[in-house]
């Protein structure tokens, strides 16, 4: 503190001290796992907005204080926005009660209201008991960059969309979700009943009317249709079981499947590339996913939602293409293909699925004999890429990778994984654990030292990888070792 004491007469230990390795992150609070991953998303929110982000985890406030208060003299305290024109703002969570305050400087209280900001906080008891810390926290940070940036309204449906927090009219489900519910009693599905929550109850007559067809325009149009009406009821018949398996991970709220359905909307024609019995829809612009589809034995179409989402990745600015170039669905990108992956993409699971056996069959397995590590990669391959259960994939795969430490591909696809969750904090021991393997693989060391500058901040260690790469470059020949 410089002050000495804070505008309203409280001592120096009142307000965390500003990190000097971090300026614009403190966090005291037991959520450790998003730091680096919000670290990043403030740096590149001021890079992009000229706009100072700066974000406050504690536990409790002092007594008596209110937090609007707290958060207003903490502001000044900070001086946040003093060397961004007065443009700052600050977010303030308080972990103990679950509390968060958004605070904005005087310039920006027109793009960021105060009903906007105070909006938030029912999302952040929800997800708070959900434990999707990083998609909370970085998304909140994402939206309002966006409205800076594109001029995109900055309102909470928004935001609430953009994560799938529950809106007004979603109840508890019941009847409806006996069928495969098996699955979310496992120790690897977490707040079942916070998750279940979000999703609707729908009659029997309204869950009939999306049934898979041989006619691969009308399961889309039926699936268009489910977006438009926000029906997230997870076990619609033109979904794949892992796709179902998603939407009780992931359940998304009313406005985020309207969202979605007004991001295609917006951005046909489509054209379907079909392969045998795979197909994918394509849409104009960069910013849409790519929805694809498998065809059963019968010559009925399902939608693979989840394949959508682990092929395919989003850069800085929104823009979505293939994550992996050596995928089943590739045939529709041709325009992208340039190698195999560094991990391995397994074979697709022939229908029927039978996923909620599949992964009862492993979890036996591992219990009967848990020194064997290719059972726990197997788990993580139908987490990951048949249900997109990205925390219960990362895992088992990482129980996997203990046992066989030297599995190179296991180690991308946990690299992988945790930027996707996000939740990057044991990405260097990865690298570690393959450089231990190939120590001279240039493309390994670049990028490390990219993690080691853009995420975990440690410049001592990409200094160090720094060298290693000139040694390697000059003494031992880079092509030798790319791969």
């Amino acid at each position: 503190m410089t002050s000495g004491c804070s505008p309203l007469g409280r001592s120096d230990d009142t307000y965390p001290k500003r990190p000097k390795k971090t300026p614009y992150f403190y966090n005291e609070t037991a959520v450790t796992e998003v730091n680096q991953d919000v670290c990043t998303e403030l740096r590149r929110a001021r890079k992009i907005t000229g706009i100072e982000f700066v974000m406050v985890l504690v536990k409790k406030i002092p007594e008596g204080v209110p937090v609007g208060t707290y958060a207003s003299e903490l502001f000044d305290e900070w001086k946040v926005g003093s060397k961004t024109d007065g443009k700052g703002v600050l977010i303030l969570f308080i972990s103990d009660v679950h509390t968060l305050k958004i605070e904005v400087s005087y310039e920006l209280e027109k793009i960021f209201t105060d009903a906007f900001c105070s909006s938030f906080q029912p999302t952040i008891k929800n997800y708070y008991a959900g434990k999707y810390f990083g998609d909370v926290f970085c998304g909140l940070i994402l939206r309002m960059e966006e409205k800076i940036v594109h001029g995109e309204e900055a309102d909470v449906e928004t935001f609430l969309r953009e994560i799938g927090v529950e809106s007004k009219g979603i109840t508890s489900t019941g009847a409806y979700l006996s069928g495969g519910a098996g699955i979310i009693e496992d120790k690897y599905y977490y707040d079942k009943d916070a998750k279940l929550s979000l999703i609707r109850v729908i009659s029997a007559e309204k869950i009939s009317e999306f049934n898979a067809d041989k006619n691969i325009e009308t399961v889309l149009e039926l699936y268009f249709n489910s977006l438009e009406e926000g029906i997230n009821y997870p076990y619609l018949d033109i979904l794949t079981e892992g796709s179902q398996f998603m939407r009780l991970e992931y359940p998304k709220s009313v406005d985020f499947l309207r969202s979605t359905w007004r991001e295609y909307q917006e951005s046909v024609p489509y054209r379907i590339i079909y392969k045998d019995d795979l197909a994918a829809a394509r849409f104009q612009g960069l910013r849409t996913l790519p929805i694809f589809l498998r065809r059963t034995p019968d010559g009925f179409w399902k939608i693979d939602v989840t394949k959508g989402w682990a092929f395919t990745q989003g850069d800085e600015n929104l823009r979505r293409f293939p994550r992996y170039t050596d995928h089943p669905w590739m045939f529709a990108f041709p325009e992208y293909y340039y190698g195999k992956s560094k991990c391995n993409i397994p074979e697709l699971i022939a229908f029927p699925l039978n996923l909620r056996e599949k992964i009862s069959e492993l979890e036996k397995a591992i219990e009967r004999d848990p020194s064997n590590a290719s059972n726990y990669f197997k788990l993580g391959d139908i987490f990951y890429w048949e249900c997109y259960w990205i925390r219960a994939a990362i895992d088992v795969v990482e129980r996997g990778l203990e046992l066989e430490p030297n599995n190179i591909p296991y180690h991308w696809l946990a690299i992988d994984m945790r930027y996707r969750f996000p939740s990057v904090e044991r990405i260097p021991k990865h690298f570690d654990a393959i450089l231990k393997v190939n120590p001279n693989d240039l493309e390994v060391l670049r990028a490390y030292r990219y993690h080691c500058l853009h995420f975990s901040m440690d410049r001592w260690k990409a200094r160090e990888l720094g060298l290693r790469i000139w040694f390697v470059e000059s003494f031992i020949g880079k092509e030798r070792f790319l791969i």
